[in-house]
């Protein structure tokens, strides 16, 4: 995103008040002994540039980890890469953007060489970069639109898809270059990589085709499954769980054996519009679900047969993944990161992830305990990659670190000489003297006022388990640091606060359970000093130069004398909501 702040321009009049304004300007010149040009040429504007803006993401493909680093790389369909540090004591801050300038198709850290791999599909390329250094090393010239990624473990091998020339690349990972180059004949859509057998399955529009690591040749090609996302295999049942295609088998999953590739259907309970699978092989339980259904489908995966259907809370599933090692499957639903226990099926855990974009992407880390969720909503461009540790059976959010989308509105600390441009979970400090990001203000979201007299902010915060509490986070001017969060409520989007500098006070609505009011905040002592029963939705407040507050909730005005905290008027004056409201200095 770029913040533009164009200067003043003059407007197009008549010819005779254009020559008496170039003669007025021309006279003034001379009476300051200056010389003026009376050509005008509008000015350049300044634009401040927001490192944390990235483009689309895809679930599976964009977000990268491995045991050789602690950093988590976050890649983006238009182009860059983000490094977000990883640490387990870490901040989860971004500590760096990779410039790419182009495109990123996917994304694969392979931890043998610490090296992080990149498509890009605009430039027929495979980019190298060094997880050490988090520069780009190199990169290999492979096709016309290369894709999904990868890597054999056993043969120290990376395998490239291309969508458009219907061809593997097979690159070797020790001298990153080309070795063979495998015809698909149909476009690959997906790809997973077997361990136990040292093969790649690559599900092409035409047929799942098995591909030998060793000879780097297809081995079979099973026809019967065909244009299909979401492969998953159970390596200790030796079975490769294939979805049937959106649109000619959606209420099939093709069971294919990795040792006879011999395929047998199994029909689905629901049907839904993205299938997702996850697989448990220490229970070998097979779990389905898909967008558009709010429930899970359990199956035995010894003998393919549905167990269970579990209908779960919170919406319709968007992402779901397994924890093999730990019995843990999670569940990503449009606004909520649920955690059961595989063998009961009981939610352990849930946290409120306030995220309601499509196609979420859900990573696992099981060695560090930890899930990551990242999103980029096509509305606005918002996106931001959650880290979550779920080590004693309940979630706490590690870090939230801003992709892009700095939508919120803009503060300024005349103190510093700081600009604050807000988003969903931070803020981006700028450094008005030279228009540079210096820094990143955490646990405040966009709404943030600045107290003058206490050199602080406060904005809208959550805490919680699940998130369901919420206050104003007060963020130190000086330092811009979170100090402290103001306990206030449940309900973190009713708070919209408002600087008052009578008292030196913050008016906010907030709500607790069914009740809906209106507090103050002492910027002071950063406690609430004041509270006001409404009976409908708080809208805005908002200081008037006769020294009082004026508060908008839904279709209501009310006059509050901000040294007594009395309500001086609070009137209905239009059904349907007030859009506008100005205000006339004489009082």
């Amino acid at each position: 995103m770029a913040i533009g702040m164009n200067r003043s321009s003059f407007g197009r009049n008549s010819t005779s008040h254009n020559r008496a304004a170039k003669a007025g300007v021309f006279l003034c010149a001379l009476a300051l002994g200056v010389s003026v040009s009376l050509a005008w040429t509008p000015s350049v504007p300044d634009t401040i540039l927001l490192p944390d803006s990235l483009g689309p993401l895809r679930p599976g493909y964009h977000l990268a980890f491995g045991s050789s680093t602690d950093n988590i790389y976050v890649a983006s369909e238009s182009s860059d890469v983000m490094v977000v540090d990883g640490n387990q004591w870490g901040t989860f801050q971004r500590i760096k953007r990779i410039y790419t300038n182009a495109g990123i198709g996917g994304a694969l850290l392979v931890a043998e060489h610490n090296k992080l791999y990149c498509t890009y599909p605009s430039r027929g390329r495979i980019g190298i970069i060094d997880c050490v250094t988090n520069d780009t090393v190199g990169s290999i010239p492979v096709s016309t639109r290369p894709k999904l990624l990868c890597y054999s473990s056993v043969s120290d091998k990376l395998y490239c898809c291309d969508s458009v020339n219907r061809r593997l690349w097979v690159i070797d990972c020790a001298s990153d270059t080309v070795r063979k180059v495998i015809s698909t004949a149909s476009s690959p859509v997906d790809m997973v990589y077997d361990p136990t057998t040292n093969r790649a399955y690559v599900a092409t529009l035409g047929a799942v085709l098995a591909i030998s690591c060793v000879t780097d040749s297809v081995v079979a090609s099973i026809d019967r499954a065909k244009s299909s996302r979401g492969l998953c295999l159970n390596k200790r049942r030796q079975k490769l769980y294939v979805p049937g295609s959106r649109y000619a088998d959606p209420e099939t999953i093709y069971v294919v054996s990795t040792q006879t590739y011999a395929v047998t259907p199994m029909t689905t309970a629901t049907r839904g519009i993205i299938p997702l699978l996850a697989c448990n092989e220490a229970t070998d339980r097979l779990y389905y679900s898909a967008y558009g259904c709010e429930g899970v489908e359990v199956y035995d995966c010894v003998g393919d047969t549905y167990v269970d259907y579990e209908r779960t809370p919170w919406y319709e599933a968007e992402a779901i993944a397994c924890d093999t090692l730990h019995n843990r499957l999670f569940r990503l639903s449009e606004n909520h990161l649920s955690i059961y226990d595989c063998v009961t099926f009981d939610a352990v855990a849930r946290h409120s992830v306030g995220m309601s974009d499509p196609y979420p992407v859900l990573e696992l880390d099981p060695a560090r305990y930890r899930v990551m969720s990242a999103n980029w909503s096509p509305v606005g461009g918002a996106g931001k990659l959650r880290v979550f540790d779920y080590k004693h059976d309940t979630t706490y959010r590690r870090g939230i670190t801003p992709l892009c989308g700095w939508t919120g509105k803009m503060c300024r600390n005349p103190a510093t000489g700081r600009l604050y441009c807000g988003w969903g979970g931070g803020a981006a400090v700028v450094d008005e003297q030279t228009n540079r990001v210096v820094k990143h203000a955490y646990g405040v979201s966009g709404n943030m006022v600045h107290s003058r007299a206490s050199d602080k902010f406060y904005s809208s915060s959550s805490y919680g388990l699940f998130g369901e509490k919420s206050g104003l986070g007060v963020v130190d001017g000086p330092t811009d640091s979170l100090i402290k969060i103001v306990g206030l409520g449940d309900d973190r989007w009713q708070l919209f606060p408002s600087w008052c500098p009578i008292g030196n006070k913050v008016y906010c609505f907030a709500s607790r359970g069914a009740r809906l009011f209106m507090a103050a905040v002492s910027c002071s002592t950063d406690s609430v000093v004041w509270e006001r029963d409404m009976y409908d939705l708080g809208r805005w407040f908002r200081y008037l130069d006769n020294g009082l507050m004026l508060c908008n909730h839904s279709d209501s005005l009310a006059l509050i004398d901000p040294r007594t905290d009395s309500v001086l008027v609070d009137s209905s004056l239009a059904a349907g909501g007030i859009y506008a409201v100005t205000h006339t200095r004489d009082g």
